[in-house]
């Protein structure tokens, strides 16, 4: 945990900080390509993928070119992704035939984790 963080925090400062009960959760995500995909294709996954978090109440922050690597959070002002949603995603994406190799990482502190 940041030297900043240390220590012992109010309830508004751990609501301000995200920590303690207010601690929210996220996922990495990574996965290579299964074939060179023309720009037609690669649009078209994309829409697929934005509509596959959209209707999971999640959000993407990372990128696709040849491969899939990004991290995942809760599409919330506050909140954490839960096991469900992760495991319904993770399903998704290993259906793709886009992608290959599909990595989900353990759900993680959105804020401080490296």
């Amino acid at each position: 945990m940041p030297a900043k963080i240390k220590g012992k925090h109010n309830q508004r400062q751990q609501k301000k900080l995200r920590l303690g009960e207010y601690q929210e959760l996220g996922f990495d995500v990574t996965a290579k390509s299964a074939k060179e995909l023309t720009t037609s294709e690669r649009q078209q996954f994309v829409d697929r993928l934005i509509e596959a978090l959209s209707e999971r109440g999640l959000l993407f922050g990372g990128g696709f070119k040849d491969f899939l690597e990004g991290f995942v959070v809760v599409d919330a002002l506050r909140g954490s992704v839960t096991e469900q949603q992760q495991a319904s995603f993770k399903t998704w994406l290993e259906s793709c035939p886009e992608l290959t190799n599909v990595q989900v990482g353990p759900l993680k502190d959105a804020w401080y984790s490296s």
